[in-house]
């Protein structure tokens, strides 16, 4: 665990959540969990509804996370498109998909 003045050195894995109580949470960017999400939306996955959750909440938290990364926006919207053609998803996780495609649009608006 490591944390510097108040910032957390993003780079670091934490053990645990007590990290959290000392960090500055506008210096860490998210970009490592919306990769480590993103490569998780499997449609088999029993946790597939908790994965897309944390990844909208994540992008609605930190809408600029997608700006000016065009290899992270596309990866996404390959799983997007891939959930998307899943006949028997739930009506969540279908508005979810729909609402991270939006976010995809919007990006580098």
């Amino acid at each position: 665990m490591s944390v510097m003045l108040g910032r957390l050195d993003a780079s670091d894995d934490q053990i645990d959540d007590a990290f959290m109580l000392h960090a500055d949470t506008r210096s860490w960017t998210g970009v490592r969990l919306l990769r480590h999400l993103t490569g998780r939306l499997d449609p088999e996955s029993r946790h597939l509804p908790l994965n897309l959750h944390t990844l909208h909440a994540l992008v609605a938290s930190r809408p600029s996370l997608l700006r000016g990364r065009p290899s992270v926006q596309q990866t996404l919207g390959v799983v997007l498109d891939r959930l998307g053609s899943v006949d028997d998803l739930p009506r969540a996780v279908r508005d979810q998909v729909a609402g991270l495609h939006y976010a995809l649009r919007l990006a580098d608006r």
